[in-house]
């Protein structure tokens, strides 16, 4: 799971989708980056069972699938926010 996660479009991905479901059209938009490379990092996500995929009429939307990830990531969050600053 945290190779999976070991890249930043990876890791974006993870928080827009900690907003809301999202899909691959509403990803690429928010992050900039081609259509492709987004689909190819949702396939590696969904490989490793983190995300899910599902259809609505015409268009696949992605969700997290795995609540371990989120609370991770809210860890993450809280400590760049208030934790120690530690100084080599």
């Amino acid at each position: 799971m945290f190779k999976a996660l070991g890249h930043p479009i990876r890791l974006r991905i993870i928080f827009e989708l900690m907003e809301s479901e999202r899909s691959v059209s509403e990803l690429w938009h928010l992050l900039g980056v081609s259509q492709t490379l987004v689909s190819q990092h949702l396939a590696v996500l969904r490989h490793s069972g983190i995300i899910k995929s599902f259809r609505r009429g015409n268009t696949v939307y992605y969700s997290i699938l795995n609540p371990i990830v989120v609370e991770i990531f809210k860890l993450i969050q809280k400590k760049l926010k208030g934790g120690k600053k530690y100084v080599s």
